[in-house]
């Protein structure tokens, strides 16, 4: 059996599928690289013609994703993804920058910005609950 190891990847390519489930039109950035700068894919609403940009956050299972605070986009739309193994559904959880931002504290915890060790920020998945594939965020203004 093949090693499952770029989970970056195959969290672009999932959430590239469920917005094109979703009816979106899907742009694809820099997919797979480290060089993307916050965004990984933009969504296209067909009908209104309103573009969102999208970062996604990816793990193969639950644990910490990691994401510095500092450079949260605040227009920008996140959707974290636990791809698990093949053959298991990924799960995933959509919320705005804006409103990961307003809600630090929480969501971060202490792994936020006053975290002294930036390569150690992030926020852990059950965190996140709360925004499970909550989709209809994309189009809200």
């Amino acid at each position: 059996m093949r090693k499952y190891s770029n989970s970056g990847f195959a969290g672009e390519m999932l959430v590239a599928a469920e917005l094109s489930r979703l009816g979106y039109e899907v742009l694809l950035g820099n997919v797979g690289t480290k060089k993307t700068i916050g965004v990984d894919l933009a969504a296209v609403n067909p009908e209104s013609g309103k573009t969102v940009s999208i970062s996604v956050k990816s793990l193969k299972k639950k644990n910490a994703f990691l994401i510095d605070p500092e450079k949260v986009r605040s227009d920008s739309v996140y959707v974290f993804v636990i791809t698990n193994s093949a053959g298991e559904k990924p799960e995933f959880f959509v919320l705005k920058g804006i409103t990961l931002l307003s809600n630090e504290k929480d969501i971060f915890g202490k792994w936020g910005r006053d975290y002294a060790q930036k390569h150690g920020r992030g926020i852990y998945a059950n965190k996140l609950e709360q925004w499970r594939d909550c989709w209809d965020v994309i189009d809200d203004d």
